[in-house]
């Protein structure tokens, strides 16, 4: 679902990067002053502050089996289903002009995201018979991470863009708790809650325009992976750890307004 939300998205940019020949002849001043500035600052660097928000949607979790101890096996079952989440971010940077079509942005970028909110069933003895309990969780996200962006002078009125970054990301998953279904159902203790830090990264496109000399907006897609995650041992718990995710994905709308100096 959340892939084809992606797809979705994708889609709307190209969109909107094709219906960019309408507004070729209402461009034509500002391509003018497009071409002239990165004329004129070719050898020249600038500093840019971008803040950058908007929806991101993910996918749940997966089902997973494994040992608590010799003699207690649990299913995990994943709703796939997951409300959109909220992520915002501040890059800090250097903006060149690479040639007098070409603009580059190198530098740091600070995320952060509101909890993601994974849930699903417990089947004791791995046996969908014995569905005896829900759970749910949250997990949170924050990264830092090197980012780099190019924007094209293509004679409209908005640069078109692709970027990407590399970075090292925190997901902090807690909260687990343990809900029966029946009064009769003893739950077994909960996980504990763990911080796990990796590596991440991000893939982007989209466009911009210029609101003025120094300010602009932008609109794009962007799409990452927060990496591994994973919740503590439950005590008492002699094998194994608790749920682990290896890689969560992520699509985002993305709404920017980059200031620079």
């Amino acid at each position: 679902m959340y892939r084809n939300m992606g797809k979705k998205l994708s889609s709307l940019i190209l969109i909107l990067c094709s219906g960019l020949d309408v507004q070729t002849v209402l461009a034509g001043n500002q391509h003018n002053n497009h071409h002239t500035l990165l004329k004129d600052n070719e050898h020249l660097s600038a500093y840019v502050i971008t803040l950058s928000a908007g929806p991101v949607w993910t996918e749940g979790g997966e089902t997973q089996t494994f040992f608590l101890q010799p003699d207690v096996e649990k299913t995990y079952t994943a709703d796939n289903s997951l409300p959109a989440l909220a992520e915002g971010a501040l890059f800090l940077g250097i903006q060149r002009a690479l040639n007098t079509r070409i603009q580059g942005q190198l530098g740091v970028e600070l995320a952060a995201a509101s909890n993601a909110r994974l849930s699903g069933d417990i089947w004791d003895d791995a046996d969908p018979v014995f569905d005896n309990y829900t759970y749910r969780y949250h997990i949170q996200h924050s990264h830092i991470a090197l980012k780099g962006k190019l924007l094209m002078n293509t004679g409209h009125i908005v640069l078109p863009y692709i970027s990407g970054s590399i970075g090292i990301g925190s997901n902090q998953a807690r909260a687990f708790i343990i809900t029966p279904k029946n009064s009769a159902a003893v739950p077994t203790p909960a996980f504990l809650s763990h911080t796990e830090s990796g590596f991440t990264y991000t893939a982007g496109a989209g466009i911009q325009k210029a609101l003025s000399e120094h300010w602009h907006a932008g609109v794009g897609y962007e799409f990452a992976d927060w990496g591994k995650n994973n919740l503590a041992p439950a005590p008492g718990q002699t094998m194994g750890q608790g749920l682990t995710l290896d890689h969560i994905y992520t699509h985002q709308l993305q709404f920017s307004l980059s200031y620079t100096v």
